[in-house]
């Protein structure tokens, strides 16, 4: 068994032998292999805290003192950690060092109240204080990882963005945590998704040490490093679209392809962690029989073997038929997921037509979105869009709350769909017909 497992699967096993192009979905998915010998890999990690005067209401500040004292407590003997308050200016607490007297390192962070950075919030500052502890201890054999929380708009926010990426072509990746309904969800989204980490949004201060808790354990359980999702296309096959759905959904657009060949990169995996990316395929029309479509392989590292840009790789056929009733067998775990992306780019275009003012779309496709999500049984979601499309129906604008709960709930669907057959299941096929 590889080191990590790769598995595909198609929305459709055949498509009919018209004269017609065909949309067919492509489902990839990696995790490490159960019997993986590396253990977790030490952290090289700086956590960035916003000490601006919101952060002061209702307790946040407090809270956010009893999550970082509890990851403190978490940190084992072989993890690198510092800590950074940032308003105006950028302050480091605790550089960069294994924090044998963790005692004293709780005493630091408990007088962060006492610590002047000023009253603005300029988060380029401490991305820079952030990234300069990190490259000062930078190890291939490390996860070299900033997280940063917040709970307002920056200034600079382009410039953050650009050093961001330029820390994750170094190898370093950021995860964002949003607190409350100030800040740009987009921004802090947008970082996450191109430095292969996570953006998490709290809506209540009570949950900001459960969501610390949960990202450090995440991050001091990654096993595989630096994994990308490789595409060959055989001539005539096209790529449209591609989306990230595991972890979270992300939309990447239509990717650049190089002599018929795209990557994408996935965030680093954790032990039994399941990553997966879909992809919308164009097919020619062909004659009866089984062709190659794609050659999908994922290249990783883990540097706790001295394993380097392995490779494991397969090709995907799809069989072209004059059957209808084969044509009609489709895949139940690749068209849930086909599902919740559609749920997600109608929210995704409604809020968008929203601020366009295109109330009346807007609403529209808010409406069938929360008809689609009652369908998954996610009440909750399909609560706040039908709570956001009346909103818009009486003449406001969306709620900024509303907006980042749609934006990150509906981004977590994959998280939430219930188990189904997996590809190579013989219950992991369909027969429409048969319904």
């Amino acid at each position: 068994m590889a080191e990590v497992n790769l598995y595909t699967g198609l929305s459709y096993q055949a498509v009919m032998t018209t004269s017609e192009n065909k949309l067919t979905y492509l489902l990839a998915e990696v995790c490490p292999g159960e019997e993986i010998g590396a253990g977790p890999m030490g952290l090289n990690l700086a956590i960035v805290l916003d000490k601006s005067g919101s952060m002061y209401a209702e307790g946040k500040l407090n809270y956010v003192i009893q999550a970082v004292n509890q990851a403190i407590d978490m940190l084992r003997a072989n993890d690198l950690c510092s800590i950074i308050a940032f308003a105006e200016r950028a302050r480091v607490l605790i550089p960069s060092s294994q924090l044998y007297d963790k005692s004293t390192a709780k005493l630091m962070v408990n007088k962060i109240d006492h610590v002047d950075v000023g009253a603005g919030t300029d988060m380029l500052k401490a991305i820079d204080a952030a990234l300069y502890e990190v490259r000062r201890n930078f190890s291939r054999d490390r996860l070299n990882h900033i997280i940063l929380l917040t709970d307002g708009q920056t200034l600079n926010e382009k410039q953050c963005l650009d050093r961001c990426i330029m820390a994750a072509e170094e190898g370093i990746s950021i995860s964002t945590i949003g607190v409350g309904d100030d800040f740009n969800e987009k921004f802090l989204l947008q970082i996450a998704s191109m430095c292969r980490g996570t953006s998490y949004y709290i809506d209540r201060p009570s949950n900001i040490q459960d969501i610390f808790t949960h990202e450090l354990a995440g991050v001091q359980n990654v096993v595989v490093k630096n994994c990308r999702l490789n595409l060959k296309l055989p001539k005539d096959v096209t790529v449209r679209r591609v989306y990230k759905v595991k972890p979270l959904i992300n939309d990447l657009g239509t990717p650049q392809v190089t002599d018929r060949r795209c990557s994408i990169e996935l965030a680093d995996l954790q032990r039994n962690e399941k990553q997966s990316a879909l992809y919308e395929l164009i097919l020619p029309s062909r004659y009866a029989g089984v062709y190659r479509i794609a050659s999908v392989s994922v290249s990783y590292e883990i540097p706790g073997q001295g394993v380097y840009d392995n490779v494991n790789s397969q090709d995907v056929t799809i069989t072209y038929t004059d059957d209808p009733s084969q044509a009609s067998a489709v895949t139940p775990k690749v068209m849930q997921i086909v599902d919740s992306v559609s749920i997600f780019r109608q929210q995704t275009r409604a809020l968008q037509l929203a601020q366009e003012g295109e109330r009346g779309k807007a609403t529209q496709l808010l409406r069938s979105a929360a008809t689609q999500l009652l369908q998954q049984g996610q009440k909750e979601l399909a609560d706040q869009a039908l709570s956001e499309a009346n909103r818009l129906e009486r003449g406001s604008a969306a709620s900024a709350a509303g907006t980042k709960k749609l934006e990150y709930g509906t981004r977590k669907l994959t998280q939430l769909l219930s188990e189904v057959p997996d590809f190579d299941s013989p219950s992991g096929v369909v027969d429409l017909t048969k319904k």
